[in-house]
């Protein structure tokens, strides 16, 4: 139990429940190269932070008992606010190219909306394991005092491990994907000729949402999306042929007009899951414009999930220009 929750339960209060958040991504890159951009301080600052942050301050040892310390810039998706979020730790273990755990706090949990209540030191654990040509990382971080700062940090780290993917798909310009993998991660940039503030509601607007959708042909007869952390997402996309295919999912961070991270669940006809995704969406204002990130990696999958999820770029390119054309209309 952590300090906060004992310190509840001897003032005869509610003990907190202590969270802990795990991520589970599978990079198309050796084990060494992923081991190297984590532990190489010139490599980290090229990926290390959520999309709008960057890394301008890092000293990580590779010595377990040493202190490490980093600084990230970017704006504060909640105000838009440009600000410095400083954080530091303690090296615990590193077992290269295998294992590496270090302890991690906030210098000021207010920069991030945390109180004390919230959050407190905890642990971060990153283990690497071959899979063929790929590596598993399996990223571990609690415990967390509440939900809330469980998943604002999920947020925080699966928007870093998007860029991740794509540092390391940089450092490989030659690399060859292999035609049978079951796609697993996708990241799509589109610019819009739009304010964003219009993007944003065409992606958290039920009407508007309901328009663009789905692949083209399809229609989203059902349409539910509660613009709010925690809120519920539950949509009907029917085929030509009249196959309706349900998808169900959660809000998890929410912060218009700048960006939404949210769960999304296909279910077959008996409301069983096929597969489970976490995606992102950040949206910039750019050249009068607005540009839009969208990050999707999966989750977890059924036998039956790789014959959807060959076609996951196809059905994202086509909804998105359905979106653009949407835009056009407003």
């Amino acid at each position: 139990m952590s300090t906060a929750a004992m310190t509840q339960a001897q003032n005869g209060l509610e003990p907190f429940k202590d969270y802990e958040l795990k991520i589970t991504r599978v990079f198309d890159a050796p084990r060494e190269l992923v081991w190297e951009a984590w532990t190489d301080p010139a490599m980290q600052m090229k990926w290390m932070g959520p999309r709008g942050f960057t890394t301008i301050e890092l000293d990580m040892p590779k010595t377990p008992g040493a202190p490490w310390r980093r600084t990230m810039e970017g704006f504060v998706p909640a105000t838009g606010a440009l600000v410095q979020l400083k954080q530091h730790g303690t090296v615990r273990e590193v077992k290269p190219p295998e294992l590496l755990v270090f302890s991690f706090a906030w210098d000021v949990p207010s920069d991030v909306g945390l109180s004390n209540m919230d959050f407190e030191e905890n642990t971060v654990t990153v283990r690497l394991e071959e899979k063929g040509n790929k590596t598993v990382m399996t990223f571990t971080q609690g415990p967390f005092l509440s939900s809330s700062a469980c998943d604002g940090h999920t947020g925080g780290w699966n928007s870093a491990f998007d860029k991740f993917a794509e540092f390391l798909a940089a450092e490989q310009p030659g690399r060859i994907p292999d035609a049978n993998d079951v796609p697993t991660e996708l990241h799509l940039r589109r610019f819009f000729e739009a304010p964003r503030d219009l993007v944003f509601a065409a992606w958290t607007t039920p009407e508007m949402l309901a328009e663009w959708w789905a692949p083209k042909s399809f229609t989203v007869p059902r349409c539910e999306f509660e613009g709010r952390g925690g809120g519920k997402i539950y949509l009907e996309m029917k085929a030509p042929d009249g196959t309706v295919y349900p998808m169900s999912g959660r809000v998890v961070e929410f912060y218009a007009p700048y960006r939404f991270h949210f769960t999304a669940t296909p279910l077959d006809k008996d409301g069983n899951a096929i597969f489970e995704t976490w995606n992102s969406v950040f949206l910039e204002e750019k050249n009068g414009g607005t540009e839009l990130t969208l990050d999707v990696h999966v989750r977890s999958m059924t036998e039956v999930a790789p014959m959807y999820l060959r076609g996951m770029k196809e059905g994202w390119s086509q909804s998105l220009e359905k979106l653009a054309q949407l835009l056009k209309r407003q």
